[in-house]
């Protein structure tokens, strides 16, 4: 990122490939809709690129000062697709099960409050400490723990009903 600050390329595109697909599937199993996410994972990066400069290093992980622009792209997202109802149409067949189907783990993300979803995901899909997690939600530590707790048990409580 020092070097990304001074304005080099190659170090951007490192960067961009190392944290392309861990954050492109965050920000799909978030959205559940590829249009938006591509969306908010275009403005994510181009708001690190915008932003190089005030990174600062030993203040937070690259990777959580990543995941708290995505997440801040991902609300702007979310505001901008209610003003684009093209955006809210789910283009996943898959989505519209019929009853008596087994309930899946994505089915069962879909049900968390965001905020449980957002913390559950940072820390199991995407490895992040709670520490990161806080940077990134911009919430306590003790509460990014406490989120991941709450979304792990209501998570096996969704699965056991299904």
């Amino acid at each position: 990122m020092d070097r990304v600050k001074l304005g080099s390329a190659d170090a951007f595109a490192t960067l961009f490939a190392r944290h392309r697909a861990p954050l492109y599937g965050y920000l799909l199993r978030m959205t559940r809709r590829s249009e938006l996410a591509d969306e908010v994972f275009q403005e994510t990066f181009l708001s690190v690129h915008r932003a190089r400069t005030t990174w600062v290093r030993g203040e937070a992980s690259f990777r959580a000062w990543l995941y708290r622009i995505a997440t801040n792209a991902l609300r702007d997202g979310h505001r901008r697709a209610a003003r684009r109802p093209e955006l809210l149409v789910d283009q996943d067949p898959g989505v519209h099960e019929t009853p008596g189907q087994r309930l899946d783990l994505e089915r069962a993300l879909a049900e968390l409050p965001e905020n449980l979803r957002d913390a559950f995901l940072l820390a199991a899909v995407n490895g992040l400490d709670h520490n990161e997690i806080a940077t990134a939600l911009d919430i306590s530590a003790d509460n990014a723990r406490a989120r991941v707790s709450r979304a792990r048990v209501r998570l096996r409580e969704i699965l056991e009903a299904a």
